[in-house]
């Protein structure tokens, strides 16, 4: 170990695949913590050195584990993560992402749906977990982290016969009226219903793809 000029401590450890690196820091100790870091991660199998950030995983996730579902299942994966995971931890490490921010992340939508809550945890367990299969971190900071229940009934509502009838009554714009009664009597799930384009519609009925 070496002290430089600036100041800081130098030390060259070996790497088991034979490579050799350089830590630094302000102390002999801080020089040794992160020897004995470094040494863990190459012990684990942990790609040493690498700073891939969370956006960028999240983004080779996206176009490799999730190229082949559905339009509308995509989506739902894209705005749990741009909206909701991205402003918070997408410019961070892989490696520098503890517990401690994804439950960052759960605290900012606690006040949403358990729902919109299950998807945004969902998306960060898969991002982490397709991370460390890849030896990009040591092990996945979202274990242990649950959405925040709400004592609200969130059981879906189905309207009454009633008010299926007074709605079809009081909707009187053609295209609204179209889009009510697709809703109520095609049998489509709501995500499905609102992928409907005009350009499905034509003079011998609705095509739905």
């Amino acid at each position: 170990m070496k002290k430089r000029k600036d100041g800081r401590y130098a030390k060259k450890i070996s790497l088991p695949d034979g490579t050799q690196k350089f830590v630094y820091g302000k102390s002999i100790a801080e020089v040794n913590q992160k020897e004995r870091e470094i040494l863990k991660q190459a012990e684990q199998g942990i790609k040493v050195g690498d700073n891939t950030t969370v956006g960028e995983w999240a983004h080779h996730w996206f176009s490799v584990y999730k190229s082949s579902l559905r339009a509308h299942t995509k989506l739902g994966y894209m705005n749990s993560y741009n909206n909701h995971i991205f402003p918070y931890i997408g410019s961070m490490t892989l490696k520098s992402v503890r517990p401690i921010d994804i439950q960052r992340v759960m605290g900012e939508v606690a006040d949403k749906s358990e729902n919109l809550q299950r998807k945004v945890l969902n998306t960060m367990k898969q991002i982490f977990q397709t991370a460390r299969l890849n030896n990009l971190v040591g092990s996945n900071p979202t274990e242990g982290v649950n959405i925040t229940p709400h004592a609200a009934d969130e059981r879906i509502k189905i309207l009454t016969m009633e008010q299926q009838q007074l709605l079809m009554e009081r909707v009187t714009e053609p295209r609204a009226r179209a889009f009510c009664a697709l809703c109520l009597y095609a049998g489509l799930r709501r995500e499905e219903a609102l992928g409907v384009m005009w350009s499905d519609i034509d003079e011998h009925g609705l095509n739905i793809r």
